[in-house]
């Protein structure tokens, strides 16, 4: 399956923010907790199903279309999330200079159901903009998407942001922002502010020097894949709401996770030992 699978990209651009970062926000210092981060991208993909069933619509003309509003509407959100924009100082900062995000086209030879039915995850990389370990001096930007085109028509979004700029919640806060300004509606999410963590856990130097560096080592790694559907996690949900007040789909499947490694490692061990489930906030 994954060689007959093949995803072309046809055309790269920058996007930059369509207003210019202010003066005074041109640069964000890393927390000493984002310094402690390994230097990798946080992957996300969306995948859209064609609406249309008509085997004589036009696929390509539609998605450039599509395309353009993506890019439009991605400019926008970039004004709002600027530091997505700028550019990586080695585990110091980011300078906010409007330097811009990639945008990837791109066009798949099979139809997105092909890609549904039985999730490949080497196949599903090649959906994504950068690989996961890459360094931002190597992949150029610190925000990068990847609009691939199907057969079928349907569309999958992927993207990559570094991780050592924003964690999920930051990242789920700008797709939000995005998809709001995309569909020309008044968005819901809450302002991020950025530099909040560095006030609160300033860097220190010795972290942002060439000298120190966080190694991921491949060695022993296994990648497993767990698909948890709307009754499992209401049932999740109905089962933790008799001791915890209105609780969220992410807790209870975080939850779950979490017991199930602390279960493994009593099996492992013999003991329970001390353990701390930690939401990084944004930055």
């Amino acid at each position: 399956m994954v060689s007959e699978i093949k995803v072309e990209v046809i055309h790269k651009e920058t996007i930059e923010p369509s207003y210019p970062t202010p003066h005074h926000l041109k640069k964000i210092n890393l927390s000493v907790f984002d310094q402690f981060q390994p230097e990798i991208y946080t992957p996300l993909l969306l995948f859209y199903p064609s609406t249309s069933d008509e085997g004589n619509i036009d696929h390509k003309s539609l998605f450039a279309e599509k395309s353009k509003l993506l890019k439009r509407s991605l400019s926008e959100a970039l004004t709002h999330f600027y530091p997505f924009a700028g550019e990586f100082v080695y585990n110091a900062s980011i300078t906010c200079n409007d330097h811009g995000a990639a945008f990837l086209d791109a066009q798949v030879n099979c139809p997105i159901s092909k890609i549904l039915e039985k999730p490949d995850f080497e196949v599903l990389n090649q959906f994504l903009p950068t690989a996961i370990e890459s360094k931002q001096a190597e992949a150029g930007y610190i925000l990068l998407v990847q609009a691939s085109l199907f057969e079928c028509g349907g569309l999958a979004i992927g993207v990559s942001i570094l991780h050592k700029v924003a964690d999920a919640s930051t990242l789920s806060a700008f797709i939000k922002r995005w998809a709001a300004i995309a569909l020309g509606s008044a968005s819901t999410t809450d302002h991020v502010e950025f530099g909040v963590a560095s006030s609160l856990f300033p860097p220190l130097d010795f972290f942002s020097s060439p000298q120190f560096s966080i190694i991921l080592s491949n060695k022993n790694c296994i990648t497993k894949r767990f698909v948890f559907d709307a009754s499992k996690i209401a049932a999740l949900k109905s089962k933790a709401a008799t001791t915890v007040p209105n609780p969220t789909r992410v807790e209870v499947v975080s939850a779950l996770i979490w017991k199930c490694i602390i279960q493994a490692s009593r099996s492992k061990f013999g003991v329970i030992k001390p353990s701390m489930c930690w939401k990084k906030g944004s930055h």
